[in-house]
């Protein structure tokens, strides 16, 4: 048997893991600090829950990894956590709206592979329910950003909406029933050659003419948009173009608009977004495809409640790995070991220190193998630990441990009820 990993999985080692433990931890904190409550769904779904809402031929569906059970059913393992989310919307008919949720969980895709993609990865997403304004969608954008730079990234965000997209379509003399499938050739534009381009929508049966018009409307600015084409008589472009305005004024409002960018051809892949459409993308260029992504969709929920309300819906999702391949580049090491203790005959007593020190909250490796002292502060150092201290008998008696920095490789004398107020200050 060949010891090896799935092509598009990972094994993470403990300084690889912390990092994805610190993203997972940060974005937690931020999310419930914007009201947002957890939840957690089944990796295991029903293949028809999994495809609802998708035609046969959709991109998404090569994607979704297919099984049986023992009973013969169709399942699949979730692609993202919209759908689950939607499902326990559906589910639980007595929650209060506005719902705030977020979740934190796997998500696996048989899809290409590249960096910041994989096969089984996490999203971290944070959905509502029950709102549909677009002061909701300016706090996500503003969440996302300030979380991104809690991690350390500062994004750009792209942002669109998918009326006005329908609407230029229509526009430009193309019929209705097409809208989903141009909308999906244009969000490629910026992907893809212009003759690509216009090949992939001439297999949709569009004339030269029509494709010309359609073309030139996408390289409108904001602005050219709002002199031209804002008093049309076409609903999806009033509506879609008054949404962007008013979502851009807030951008305006609180100062986060020289982040922000209107992209006319972004549309997110996905047909179930229905207006506001966003996208973060790491300022430095690091990972060049995008590290975060969301949108308006108000029907999918509606849809599966089918009791004559709406459920107007927005979220977005953090990739996890994108950042946590940013952040890996980093070259300073997380300390996961603030203090090793090398007892020379003073087990229970070195025990109890450690316990005393745990409980404030400082992580303690104790030595248990009776390792030589010189062999010990080699480990520490190989294990990025940040003090070490040999504890011998004299130690437990006066009180006083000598410490040593393992990074600036001084040591220094402290009294033992010293210690968890210095560890506190000084372990990183």
């Amino acid at each position: 048997m060949k010891l090896a990993n799935l092509k598009g999985t990972d094994d993470f080692l403990p300084n690889e893991q912390s990092i994805r433990n610190k993203i997972i931890n940060t974005l937690r904190n931020h999310f419930e600090s914007y009201g947002y409550l957890p939840i957690e769904t089944p990796i295991l779904n029903y293949y028809d829950l999994l495809a609802y809402k998708y035609s046969d031929d959709a991109e998404i569906l090569s994607e979704i990894y297919k099984l049986k059970d023992q009973g013969d059913r169709n399942l699949g393992l979730r692609y993202d956590l919209t759908v689950p989310f939607c499902k326990v919307i559906g589910l639980n008919k007595d929650l209060r709206m506005p719902f705030r949720r977020y979740e934190i969980g796997k998500v696996f895709r048989n899809g290409p592979v590249k960096l910041g993609r994989t096969r089984e990865f996490y999203q971290c997403d944070v959905d509502v329910v029950g709102i549909d304004n677009r002061l909701i969608e300016a706090e996500q954008i503003l969440m996302a950003i300030n979380g991104y730079k809690k991690l350390g990234i500062d994004v750009l965000v792209k942002y669109n909406n998918r009326k006005l997209m329908s609407g230029l379509i229509l526009e430009s003399g193309i019929d209705e029933e097409n809208i989903s499938s141009v909308i999906g050739v244009i969000d490629k534009m910026e992907k893809i050659s212009l003759e690509e381009l216009i090949t992939n929508l001439e297999k949709l049966s569009i004339s030269k003419d029509k494709i010309n018009k359609l073309l030139e409307y996408f390289k409108y600015s904001l602005e050219d948009y709002i002199n031209i084409i804002k008093d049309s008589n076409n609903s999806y472009i009033k509506e879609g173009l008054d949404e962007i305005i008013e979502l851009n004024n807030y951008l305006k409002e609180l100062n986060i608009i020289d982040d922000c960018i209107f992209t006319p051809t972004l549309a997110r892949g996905l047909t179930i977004y229905t207006g506001v459409v966003f996208e973060f993308y790491d300022k430095e260029k690091r990972i060049t495809s995008a590290i975060g992504a969301g949108g308006r969709y108000n029907k999918i929920i509606t849809d599966f409640m089918d009791n004559g309300n709406s459920y107007p819906a927005v979220g977005l999702s953090f990739g996890l790995e994108p950042i946590y391949a940013i952040l890996k580049e980093n070259k300073n090491k997380e300390k996961l070991i603030d203090i090793y203790l090398v007892p020379l005959d003073t087990n229970i007593e070195t025990l109890k220190l450690a316990t005393t020190l745990r409980e404030n909250n400082i992580k303690v490796l104790i030595e248990m193998n009776k390792k030589k002292v010189s062999k010990c502060f080699e480990y520490a150092e190989s294990m990025n630990i940040n003090y070490i201290s040999i504890i011998g008998s004299n130690e437990i008696e006066s009180g006083v441990l000598r410490v040593k920095n393992m990074e600036t490789k001084e040591e220094f004398e402290i009294n033992l009820e010293d210690l968890v107020n210095f560890l506190k200050n000084n372990a990183k």
